[in-house]
């Protein structure tokens, strides 16, 4: 892509929070108006929401994706998981050879596969690693493929903040969801954690306890400290869950992280992982992931 930054005209398929609120922030950038596409910005009368967000900054609405992706040079694809290889379809149909973003939450093979449905380099994996909701457009964004560079550039050039983490298509979306394995079932725990923590009055220290161990250890030290542990105490630490998950349901709480601790916890001991590392410590993470990843805790058992 030749023309510089300032001077691309930017397309933005749907107009939900993160659509509107990325529209909004690239147009007030470039002092131009984006043009966005939704098939509920068709639909007159307008709904109130989405008059408001069209109320935040100046858009231009077409009718229809191939529209769209006709008068543009960057498009960003921001549907819901159920619409994205729709749109990804109709997209490519219409193809001039700009590039696609597509920020999607959806699997790897399935951003793959959308991208072999575009000439040559066109396609390029996004994903949107914050909270549109709580971070608006300084949300961090991960982009991955042979032009991600390239896309890197473009969205640096309106002051977002992207990063590029793979040369191939599917790395960005891989990383969203293995972040999301951790972010929705912290999300998870602290509901259940904070509901039993209710029940006995103890709430404040409970969360005064768990904030004083993170902060000791910090992420990373923490992560080595509870996996590298994780193969040596297993088995102990199933017997305990096995009480924990009792005491949550005895006051009337659904235990259903409880449950799937402790069933992590049972396969990982039945795996045989205790006595692999011979009921010691391992010094390395990677240690304990290889040894799941050939013998343990998977769907292969």
């Amino acid at each position: 892509m030749q023309r510089k930054v300032d001077k691309l005209r930017w397309g933005i398929i749907g107009f939900g929070e993160a659509g509107s609120t990325l529209a909004a922030h690239i147009g007030q950038s470039l002092s131009e108006p984006i043009q966005v596409v939704d098939p509920l910005l068709n639909q007159l009368p307008l709904r109130d929401h989405l008059r408001r967000r069209l109320d935040r900054s100046v858009f231009e609405v077409v009718p229809d994706i191939a529209t769209l992706v006709r008068g543009c040079d960057v498009v960003l694809s921001l549907v819901t998981p159920r619409l994205t290889s729709q749109a990804a379809q109709e997209a490519a149909s219409a193809w001039n050879g700009s590039l696609y973003i597509d920020f999607n939450s959806v699997a790897p093979n399935e951003k793959r596969l959308m991208a072999a449905r575009f000439p040559g380099s066109s396609y390029v994996d996004g994903s949107i690693l914050g909270s549109i909701a709580g971070e608006g457009s300084a949300a961090p964004l991960a982009l991955a493929g042979a032009r991600a560079a390239e896309a890197h550039s473009c969205l640096s050039g309106v002051q977002l903040v992207a990063s590029v983490v793979g040369a191939e298509v599917g790395a960005a979306s891989a990383l969203k969801m293995c972040r999301s394995i951790f972010m929705k079932g912290l999300e998870c725990l602290f509901v259940e954690t904070l509901l039993a923590a209710d029940q006995f009055g103890v709430t404040q220290p409970v969360l005064s306890s768990i904030e004083e161990t993170v902060t000791s250890y910090g992420l990373r030290p923490l992560s080595q400290m509870l996996v590298t542990t994780h193969a040596a105490h297993c088995g102990r630490r199933w017997e305990e869950m096995e009480g924990v998950t009792h005491m949550v349901e005895e006051i009337g709480i659904t235990a259903r992280m409880c449950q799937a601790t402790r069933d992590f916890l049972e396969a990982s001991f039945q795996s045989g992982v205790t006595n692999h590392f011979n009921h010691k410590v391992p010094d390395r993470i990677d240690e304990v992931i290889a040894y799941f990843r050939t013998y343990g805790n998977s769907k292969k058992q």
